[in-house]
């Protein structure tokens, strides 16, 4: 376990919840994964999509372009167009992996974001508006049987047969597709995919290829998969294919939640707890009542119930605190039965995720990464510092 932090009641302020990012270990993180690129002669970009997943493109994006990141990822055009604000280097190239919804054409030209078209009709749309309105670059996604956005088979064959009446007035900068089934040790689609996109990229023209996010850099094969650019995003922030697989040992958590507490009681073995009466307590138990819920991005399928047990615990100063009963809107109700009281003395809140919480193993029960991205969203219950202004602010 980690230290456990000492937060000073003016942290907090008139709010229940502190959310700490660490921008610098972001960088950090990054690094480990350019290693892995330098090894292949890869360039190594970043996805920023969802804000970062909360760490926010604000701190984030200039931090990163300190170090020399030029190839920025993001979702829609939207998100590009902000981060655009945050960088406007010529060197730093958005791409919008969304893809080139109508009527967006004047805004990736204004902004100089590079659309990752999904589509022939969005293909020959940005083509024709190219045309008349000045070249501009062009990355064509390639769906290998996830089945979502891209250019399956059929499309392929039409960009084989007219690829340079298609991309006459557009400058391709490379193709690119996405794996769909990486978690586990059964990589079998994965391999399915490399030899579609390898059926597709022998009959199109040659560009480089970027198809490696950040579970694939961790658990294949870099020399084979890696290809011209790789891609990591929930690497960036700690996150990995579980909490046993980082990118490396000395990948850092970037992000802190901590949260007050309030109404500790005790309550007899036989009881039930929160709604449904969906858990039953073991023993006689005293519980506390942590100030986080589920509009607040602590997500409902963390509860712990009696059907189904999931494991979730929040930390307070050396001791878990196991989950008890449903998560509610703003409250989460937790164990608190072998914590000392002069442990409560010092302490008025807990650890949500931070060093003591692995992200990785949250997103292991909820499945998926859903919790950072809800937990980072903009909310009025939270204090947010990074962790250089909190330490500046507070000195700990």
């Amino acid at each position: 376990m980690g230290t456990f932090r000492i937060i000073p009641d003016e942290a907090f302020g008139a709010k229940p919840i502190i959310r700490i990012r660490d921008i610098d270990a972001v960088v950090h993180n990054y690094k480990l994964f350019k290693q892995k690129a330098d090894l292949t002669s890869t360039i190594c970009g970043v996805v920023l999509k969802a804000d970062v997943h909360g760490l926010q493109m604000k701190d984030v994006a200039p931090a990163l372009y300190n170090v020399g990141v030029k190839y920025y990822f993001i979702e829609e055009l939207c998100e590009g167009i902000e981060l655009r604000k945050i960088l406007p280097y010529e060197d730093a190239k958005i791409f919008a992996m969304a893809g080139l919804l109508h009527g967006e054409e004047q805004y990736f030209k204004s902004f100089n974001i590079i659309p990752c078209i999904n589509s022939i009709e969005q293909l020959k749309r940005w083509n024709k508006f190219c045309d008349e309105n000045g070249k501009a670059s062009v990355v064509i996604h390639l769906d290998t049987h996830m089945n979502r956005l891209g250019l399956l088979e059929d499309q392929v064959e039409i960009l084989s047969k007219n690829f340079m009446e298609l991309t006459s007035k557009v400058n391709v900068e490379f193709y690119m597709s996405h794996f769909y089934d990486i978690k586990g040790t059964d990589h079998t689609q994965c391999f399915k995919q490399y030899d579609v996109l390898n059926q597709y990229l022998n009959v199109l023209p040659s560009f480089p290829v970027s198809f490696a996010c950040t579970d694939s850099v961790i658990l294949l094969d870099n020399e084979t998969f890696n290809f011209g650019i790789i891609r990591p995003g929930i690497g960036l922030v700690g996150g990995a294919p579980d909490a046993k697989s980082p990118i490396s040992v000395d990948a850092k958590h970037t992000f802190e939640i901590y949260a007050k507490i309030s109404q500790i009681k005790n309550v007899k073995k036989g009881e039930t707890i929160g709604y449904g009466g969906a858990y039953t307590v073991k023993r006689d138990s005293k519980l506390a009542l942590v100030h986080i819920g589920y509009k607040d991005g602590y997500l409902r399928l963390l509860s712990e119930t009696d059907e189904n047990p999931k494991g979730a615990y929040m930390y307070m100063d050396g001791y878990k605190l196991p989950l008890m009963g449903k998560v509610s809107l703003g409250i989460t109700t937790v164990d608190v039965t072998d914590v000392p009281e002069s442990t409560f003395q010092k302490n008025k809140y807990v650890e949500v995720v931070g060093p003591n919480v692995d992200i990785k193993f949250l997103a292991d029960i909820g499945g998926c990464y859903e919790i950072l991205a809800a937990l980072g969203r903009p909310n009025v219950k939270v204090t947010d510092y990074t962790l250089r202004e909190y330490f500046n602010l507070y000195g700990n």
